[in-house]
């Protein structure tokens, strides 16, 4: 998804732009007639195909490989040592890998990913550094009026709390963890409702919860994420975190696990956190808040704030501008 609205922007702001990615993956198809593809399936060996790509990138002038995820970022070291192509590799989790000591840049979508990298491969020194994720506020945007899309979904009153938690559903995500949280919410909340969106599903002895309600995948997010009451986000561990900042965005409360990227995010009063993993914790948090609606409100102008100053289009693009100088010895 970070790809797929970056490529937008960039080519927006004059810049070339090709996506080198499998045919039939889910980035080519949603780009398709917007971006010239460079097919490839990324595969390591035999080298025959990081050559192919490498002649590709001399014909057409690219002059940076900037690659999002393991199995493209290998690809992008084995270009720059074979070829001497310029590749910049964005770590958007934390896992290390040996192949980010050949990159000419390293970017983190947080301090906690960059100092995990560094950790286990030392000699990262300035090839590393912090580049946070954005968010788009023509996309995500207070509700200012619009219908409420997701009780009309929910088929709910206009009172009803909902809390969403989106993703997909995994153990990572921490959703059996909202689970679990639940019932003590619900204690002093009987109408709350806990909304479930993402690829995936529960148990099925979790859905007959009361009050629970998976809709699965939905491509209408920035829709009815506006009108949640507080969006959850109760990982276990998450190197940045881009739901909070849309909900932040749209001018919702956020509560969160207080885990990696996260913990960043919602730091000053952007959001609420409570320790990971802590269910008894995380269901007082929400009854408290649901039971305030001064607290929400505060929360929601802050994190509307921080997204403004620290997650904008401008401002992703201005640093992320300057690294590709710095790479190309423009500056």
């Amino acid at each position: 998804m970070y790809t797929r609205r970056l490529a937008s922007l960039l080519t927006a702001r004059g810049h070339r732009v090709w996506l080198a990615a499998q045919e039939d993956s889910w980035i080519a198809k949603t780009t398709q007639g917007e971006l010239p593809l460079l097919h490839t399936k990324f595969p390591r060996w035999p080298l025959s195909e990081v050559d192919r790509v490498a002649a590709f990138c001399r014909q057409e002038g690219i002059q940076i490989f900037h690659s999002h995820n393991t199995r493209a970022s290998h690809f992008g070291a084995l270009l720059k040592v074979r070829h001497g192509v310029h590749s910049i590799a964005h770590l958007h989790a934390n896992h290390p890998q040996l192949h980010t000591w050949f990159h000419d840049r390293l970017l983190a979508v947080s301090k906690d990913t960059l100092t995990c990298h560094r950790y286990y491969l030392a000699g990262l020194g300035k090839k590393g550094a912090v580049l946070v994720n954005f968010v788009d506020p023509k996309q995500f945007r207070p509700s200012e009026g619009r219908g409420d899309a997701l009780r009309a979904l929910l088929q709910v009153s206009a009172e009803t709390p909902v809390v969403v938690v989106i993703g997909e559903i995994c153990s990572r995500k921490g959703q059996d963890l909202a689970m679990q949280a639940w019932p003590g919410v619900l204690r002093m909340h009987p109408d709350a409702q806990l909304v479930f969106i993402g690829q995936g599903s529960l148990p099925d002895n979790l859905l007959k919860a009361l009050g629970v309600t998976v809709l699965g995948h939905r491509n209408d997010i920035s829709e009815l994420l506006p009108h949640a009451t507080i969006c959850l986000v109760p990982s276990r561990d998450e190197p940045f975190g881009l739901v909070a900042i849309e909900a932040m965005a749209c001018g919702v409360p956020v509560v969160a696990s207080a885990v990696s990227g996260l913990a960043d995010i919602v730091a000053r009063g952007a959001g609420a956190s409570y320790p990971a993993n802590d269910t008894r914790a995380l269901s007082q948090v929400l009854t408290e808040l649901l039971s305030d609606t001064q607290a929400r409100a505060k929360l929601a102008a802050v994190g509307l704030d921080r997204t403004r100053l620290m997650y904008s289009p401008a401002v992703h693009l201005a640093e992320l501008e300057r690294h590709y100088a710095e790479v190309l010895g423009l500056k």
